[in-house]
């Protein structure tokens, strides 16, 4: 008698936990066992928290901006298209190919869809309420499951007002 055996090999997905976002406040999903957030102080003032994690081939990443000024929301969402589009160069962007923008109680989501250099797909969220600006990513989002890097993306909150 033969007796055949398989071994099914799983491979899980990441696993976010929620972070709070250095001094700003605001916090995040980040990859569990997120070791630190980069921070970097402007001329102007502000103060840039970062990360990034690749697990299986897939990047999560996330850019948060503490401004030192508060906007009106209008200019707010000029100022997040600003840091979305200079977030293109460093990365590699080649291609935007869809920006949707969302204005709802008292804060701006835009969510774009890129191709980089090499062709690999990107999605970003960014959001703005006039005080902080963050962009989160997910860089190869072909190798990961939507509902995983949609979480991730959706996983931004603001600060509590005082």
């Amino acid at each position: 008698m033969f007796l055949a055996t398989s071994l099914i090999l799983r491979i899980p997905s990441p696993k976010f936990k929620r972070y709070l976002i250095g001094n700003s406040g605001c916090t995040s999903l980040l990859v569990s066992g997120c070791s630190q957030l980069h921070c970097k102080h402007t001329t102007e003032g502000d103060v840039i928290y970062f990360n990034d994690s690749a697990i299986a081939g897939v990047t999560y990443g996330l850019i948060c901006v503490r401004m030192k000024q508060v906007y009106p929301l209008q200019q707010a969402e000029t100022i997040l298209v600003q840091y979305i589009n200079r977030a293109r160069k460093p990365l590699h962007i080649a291609y935007s190919i869809s920006m949707e923008i969302e204005k709802a109680a008292g804060r701006v989501t835009i969510t774009d869809y890129w191709q980089d250099n090499e062709g690999i797909d990107w999605k970003i969220k960014g959001y703005t309420n006039g005080k902080t600006v963050a962009i989160l990513y997910v860089k190869n989002v072909t190798e990961a499951a939507v509902k995983e890097h949609d979480t991730f993306l959706n996983g931004f909150r603001f600060s509590q007002p005082s």
